[in-house]
Parts: C-alpha cells; sequence; structure tokens
C-alpha cells in the first residue's frame, strides 16, 4: 500500500495472539494448519491466507483494540509496504519501504533486530518486496529476502546474513543467466521453501533486451 506518512503501522490484537487474525477462504483449499505460525507468504503452501484459529469471533472482534505500532522510519515520497509478514514462534518478520528486514516482539512490537541491505547508502527509486521466505532445521533457521537482483539468506535469531550461503550471505539471482547477466532481474513476491529447496521466479523486463525467465 502506498505510504501516505512516514511511519508503517504494525496492529497487535490486545489481550489476544498476533497470528489469531483470521483471513478470507478461498475456494476449496485445504485451511493452513492450526498453530500459532503463519511461516510463509500467504499463510501455508498454497497461499490460502486462512487460518484455522477460532479466538477471535465474530461475537468478540468489536472489542479489539491497538496495542502497538512501528515506525519504520524510512519511509519516502511514493515508498510502498506491500509485507505480508511471518509470525513464527512469537516473532514478527516484516520488510519495510526500503526493503530493510525486520524482526519483532510479536506482544510488545519491540525491535529484536533488523538488517539494511543496502548498508547505509541512498536508496533510489521504488523498492518492493511482498514477503520473506523461512527455512528451518532443527535449531537453524534461516529468513531470505530477495532485494532487486540480490537473495539475502538471514540467520532468524541475529539478522547476521549467513557466511554460508552464496558470497557473504547473498546470491546473484543474474548468475549463470545466459543470455541475461548483465539485464534486469528481480524478484519482489517470496518464492517457495519445499524440504531443503527453495524454490524461486523472477520478474524481467517486458521489453527488449531481456533475460529468460527461468525458475
Amino acid at each position: 500500500m502506498p505510504a501516505k506518512t512516514r511511519s508503517i503501522l504494525v496492529l497487535a490484537l490486545l489481550g489476544l495472539p498476533l497470528a489469531g487474525i483470521l483471513g478470507a477462504r478461498g475456494g476449496d483449499d485445504p485451511p493452513a494448519a492450526a498453530g500459532r505460525d503463519w511461516a510463509c507468504y500467504g499463510g501455508g503452501p498454497g497461499s490460502w491466507r486462512y487460518s484455522t484459529l477460532k479466538q477471535i469471533t465474530r461475537a468478540n472482534v468489536r472489542r479489539l483494540r491497538l496495542a502497538w505500532t512501528f515506525d519504520s522510519g524510512d519511509a519516502y515520497p511514493g515508498s510502498e509496504m506491500q509485507c505480508n509478514p511471518l509470525v513464527i514462534g512469537g516473532v514478527l518478520y516484516g520488510t519495510t519501504p526500503k526493503v530493510n528486514v525486520v524482526a519483532l516482539d510479536g506482544a510488545t512490537g519491540r525491535l529484536v533486530w533488523r538488517f539494511d541491505p543496502h548498508e547505509g547508502r541512498k536508496v533510489l527509486g521504488k523498492m518492493r518486496n511482498r514477503g520473506l521466505m523461512y527455512w528451518s532445521a532443527g535449531r537453524r533457521a534461516r529468513v531470505f529476502v530477495a532485494v532487486r537482483q540480490f537473495l539475502y539468506s538471514l540467520d532468524a535469531t541475529t539478522g547476521r546474513p549467513d557466511p554460508g550461503f552464496g558470497q557473504a550471505g547473498r546470491i546473484d539471482l543474474r548468475d549463470n543467466l545466459r543470455p541475461g547477466e548483465r539485464e534486469m532481474v528481480s524478484l519482489s513476491t517470496p518464492g517457495i521453501v519445499y524440504k531443503d529447496l527453495l524454490i524461486v521466479g523472477s520478474l524481467t523486463s517486458e521489453t527488449l533486451p531481456t533475460p529468460p525467465g527461468d525458475i
């Protein structure tokens, strides 16, 4: 949504779990598994945007009140926030207008960590990001974010780039894309994590020259 103010507003529910927000269920897709987490874009592999949690009902929805807000501090004229946040283990993971990744305490809105892929450099042009990807195995957990042609792997606990992923925690989606290594390739919508595979598409130019739209 277009940023009309300098703030990102994140809503939590007073006295109710953050993940208890119910979305509309569409089609005949099975609902997301019951639980407190919203661990992938759209709530499930089929992007159902539906939760089986029942604490919020038509009878009590009028009692919901604003519990906290979070100001990202990086909105600018024409910036947008399109992110569908993840909620995992009581932590909300989302992106800001300049596609900084933030981890917030879901109960209080307290900033746990922040990752700036631009390292303080000035951001030019419009930035769009619709969500993140999450992977875990045992005690290891990673949050993946795409920023233009780069895909970053971040430690879900600290927000630091994973040194074992690509070069210093990131890969260039244009690598080995022939022809197209020098053309525009971007990723604004998150892909899917399947077991230990990260499956993503890409956004390419609609005019020539353009690279192939490889997956």
